[in-house]
């Protein structure tokens, strides 16, 4: 496959590294210094000097034809551009490093992103699978096909739990790829396969997840829900 990497920073060069002795890989940076780093570490990537917002630039390393281009430049407007210029010189699927929490609602397939990388979204994904019970946590989204890969855990109270996959009437666009194991491992998630509270179940899911459906199917009550309220009800009108 032929790779485009734009940003020769830590992250470019550790994946141009990786990459290089499978794929043909060609990278992109701004700073001729670095350029020079980059040519002497990893002598058989093709490194170039260039602002890769330039359309010239991103043809010049043969974007258009490229499988992959993974923008990871520390400017979101940038990776932003890059992605935009990709699909408007037909490249292939685009890597888009997101560096600030507040800019990932702009990364989707409008800007040209395919799949958008936030490592703080990433770092509350993990820290979510250990402290998280009944929340639903995004793990991958593929914008460009429509496709999210979340997970959620199974709390104690489900009424999920010591059923099976076949009887849990989940929404139809979502698949259950696997299960974690509460005990460790991993389960194939089959018809016949029984729920245990602390189970993790990683779902896939083809267009919008419907949360809220997705939590009912599964008999949990959202974290943020308090269930007497329903009960309890509100206090009459006093006139």
């Amino acid at each position: 496959m032929k790779v485009v990497i734009v940003g020769g920073g830590k992250t470019g060069e550790y994946l141009a590294e990786r990459l290089h002795k499978k794929h043909a890989v060609t990278l992109i940076e701004q700073r001729a210094e670095r350029v020079e780093h980059l040519r002497a570490a990893l002598p058989e990537v093709e490194s170039l000097v260039g602002d890769a917002c330039e359309p010239s630039v991103l043809e010049s390393a043969g974007t258009g034809e490229a499988d992959m281009v993974i923008a990871v430049t520390g400017d979101d407007e940038d990776n932003l551009v890059v992605a935009m210029l990709t699909k408007v010189l037909e490249g292939g699927t685009v890597y888009a490093r997101v560096n600030h929490p507040r800019n990932e609602w702009l990364f989707d397939k409008a800007w040209g992103v395919d799949v958008a990388v936030s490592s703080p979204a990433m770092l509350y994904g993990l820290i979510g699978r250990d402290l998280v019970f009944g929340d639903v946590i995004p793990l991958l989204d593929l914008r460009a096909d429509d496709v999210a890969v979340d997970e959620v855990r199974l709390p104690a109270d489900a009424t999920a739990v010591g059923r099976t996959l076949a009887e849990v009437a989940l929404p139809a666009n979502i698949t259950v790829m696997a299960v974690l194991a509460a005990e460790g491992g991993v389960r194939t998630a089959r018809g016949d396969t029984v729920l245990v509270a602390g189970d993790q179940l990683l779902l896939l899911a083809q267009g919008e997840l419907d949360e809220p459906a997705v939590l009912s199917a599964l008999g949990i009550t959202p974290p943020d829900e308090d269930p007497t309220s329903a009960q309890q009800g509100e206090e009459p009108h006093q006139g």
